[in-house]
C-alpha cells in the first residue's frame, strides 16, 4: 500500500491495519465501517505495478455488490 490509489486511501482514512487484519486476496473486497461511513476497499491487483484486468475489477464489483 505504497503507491498510486492505495497511498491515497491510506492518507485519507488510515486504518491499514485492519485492512490487513481483513487479509483478502485479488477480486475480494474489504469493507472498513465507522460511525459516519462505510467503505470498501476493492482488491484489483496483488503488486502496484500490475496492470487491472477486466476479470479482477468484475469480480471485485460482484463482491461488493453482494455487500449491499
Amino acid at each position: 500500500m505504497s503507491r498510486g490509489i492505495a497511498s491515497e486511501f491510506q492518507r485519507l482514512f488510515g486504518q491499514v491495519d485492519e485492512l490487513k487484519r481483513q487479509g483478502g486476496r485479488v477480486g475480494q473486497v474489504l469493507e472498513l465501517r465507522s460511525d459516519q461511513r462505510q467503505l470498501y476497499y476493492l482488491i484489483s491487483k496483488e503488486k502496484s505495478y500490475q496492470k487491472l484486468t477486466y476479470r479482477t475489477v468484475w469480480e471485485a464489483f460482484l463482491v461488493s455488490a453482494r455487500l449491499q
